[in-house]
């Protein structure tokens, strides 16, 4: 398989808006690479700081061909599992897990983050875009973010950024080619909760419409991307991707 295509610019103000923008010229696989981007975004709308030339800020153009759109979750599994994978061979003995959805956290601090937009015809998929954010090579963060951190500050030494991304995108390419010629949805989850941060044990959460401040052990996470946690108190409540937030230690 020939390696992803990438494209890299200058500055953008979010290289997700830029690859929408002209989504119908991006084939399969191709990433478009900020060296600065001035409006990244998370998945709660939150900014993303990344000081220029530091650190990988990206999109990934994605064309599936064998899910329809009640299987998003699916791919949004396999893209936070690829990435995971790559971080985890460059930094041995780092333990790094996915944070639910799809944030990647050393601990209780956070590496990089996965935002995926697209566009769906009826039940299909037509694209969807993966945005991707990993502190790589920065070292001192400025902004209110309350647990960033990044690869050098984890593994003591810089990372090439090009070389990185390559691996990274290529990764995500290949899972997705190979997981839609052989779905293994079952698998696929099973994989995802043994990598699922704070897997284990009671930790504190807040329900976002309320403000209501409760710990709870994870239940699991349904098909569609739904947390489960179990209160204390034995009741499961059940969760879509804004409606709770994990509260540090």
């Amino acid at each position: 398989m020939k390696p992803s295509s990438i494209e890299w610019v200058e500055q953008c103000e979010s290289t997700n808006t830029l690859m929408k923008n002209h989504a119908e010229a991006m084939p399969h696989g191709h990433v478009i690479a900020a060296r600065s981007q001035t409006a990244g975004r998370g998945q709660r709308g939150n900014s993303w700081e990344s000081a220029p030339a530091m650190n990988l800020t990206y999109s990934q153009m994605l064309r599936p061909t064998a899910m329809d759109a009640s299987r998003q979750f699916e791919l949004s599994m396999l893209t936070s599992l690829a990435i995971l994978g790559v971080l985890r061979r460059r930094m041995p003995g780092v333990e790094l897990n996915v944070k639910w959805p799809n944030d990647i956290y050393a601990g209780d601090r956070k590496l990089g983050g996965i935002l995926i937009e697209g566009s769906v015809c009826g039940t299909a998929l037509d694209y969807m875009v993966l945005g991707v954010g990993v502190n790589v090579n920065q070292t001192e963060f400025v902004s209110d973010a309350p647990n960033p951190v990044s690869m050098a500050l984890l593994a003591g030494h810089g990372f090439g950024l090009e070389e990185l991304l390559q691996e990274l995108a290529d990764e995500v390419e290949q899972q997705l080619d190979a997981y839609e010629s052989d779905p293994e949805a079952d698998e696929l989850h099973a994989l995802y909760m043994a990598s699922l941060w704070r897997r284990e044990g009671l930790h504190p959460y807040r329900d976002t419409a309320t403000g209501e401040r409760f710990d709870a052990s994870i239940e699991g996470v349904s098909p569609a991307g739904m947390l489960r946690l179990r209160t204390t108190g034995g009741e499961v409540r059940e969760f879509e991707f804004k409606q709770v937030a994990a509260l540090l230690q």
